[in-house]
């Protein structure tokens, strides 16, 4: 097919700041933005220490991906029983499914640990799926290496290439690094919805210019996104899935089609079926 996507925007993201530990890039899922559907939100972060206790979460997926070059990685942990290091270039995906509790902060303080925090809608028939914990090492991430980018192929495909965890939603994500002169095309259903979340440099989409710290969001009406090198080079990733078409519910960590699944989510929490998790903080030696 080769056509080329247009775009919908550009959008600039403005750093919000969470204390003194935890800055971040957001883009949310709303009825007035159903192109970013399956993802309900993407975050980019920096953190430099422990901000968040354990918390619940039910009805959806959330997926942790630290960038290569972060300095620090990620300590997680969850009631299923995972406790794990998310290295730089690793994955961690939390299938919440029926309820989960989950706790992960930076491996030590005081240097940021850099990387995307993505909501994943699931489709209404296994919201309430049983919760399991997925991870990718970094080394276990299958990789493009072309004449100037470097691409990692982190979730789905491209040219031919899988990455090898496969979620109950179809996403991709694709994280490039392009040189001064780099360039690369990526091929994907034209009916899938993407954007682009460039955090490094600037880039052109398709011949549109988009600096550091903006989303691009294109339009489901072609196959082909061309990215070209805007300055001494760039970083950004490329989220897309088959939208499902849904209209989630989204009240503070649970996601539902409707309010009596929140309110059941909301119960099972109250009564301990999500489990028990020990704060990381109190359980270090």
């Amino acid at each position: 097919m080769n056509t080329p996507r247009s775009l919908l925007c550009i959008d600039p993201l403005p750093v919000q700041r969470h204390g003194d530990r935890l800055a971040t890039r957001d883009i949310q899922w709303s009825p007035l933005t159903p192109d970013l559907d399956p993802f309900i939100a993407v975050s980019l972060y920096d953190m430099t220490g422990p901000t968040f206790p354990p918390h619940p979460h039910a009805g959806f997926m959330v997926a942790t991906y630290i960038v290569p070059e972060s300095p620090l990685g990620f300590v997680n942990q969850d009631s299923l029983g995972t406790r794990n290091r998310i290295a730089p270039g690793a994955l961690h995906v939390t299938v919440a499914g029926r309820g989960v509790l989950h706790e992960e902060q930076p491996e030590a303080s005081g240097q940021p640990a850099r990387g995307f925090q993505i909501w994943i809608d699931l489709p209404d028939e296994v919201r309430e799926m049983a919760p399991q914990a997925l991870h990718l090492a970094s080394d276990a991430v299958p990789r493009l290496d072309l004449p100037g980018a470097e691409v990692r192929v982190v979730l789905g495909e491209s040219e031919g290439v899988h990455a090898p965890l496969g979620l109950p939603t179809a996403v991709s994500l694709i994280d490039v690094a392009l040189d001064a002169q780099g360039s690369w095309s990526h091929r994907l259903p034209a009916a899938h919805h993407a954007f682009v979340f460039v955090f490094e440099g600037a880039v052109a989409v398709n011949g549109h210019r988009a600096p550091a710290g903006c989303v691009v969001r294109t339009r489901p009406d072609g196959d082909l996104l061309r990215f070209e090198a805007a300055g001494p080079g760039a970083r950004f990733t490329v989220f897309a899935g088959r939208p499902l078409r849904q209209t989630p519910l989204v009240h503070g960590p649970f996601v539902a089609r409707d309010p009596d699944q929140i309110a059941r989510f909301t119960r099972d929490h109250a009564r301990g079926a999500f489990g028990a998790l020990v704060p990381l903080s109190r359980g270090r030696t």
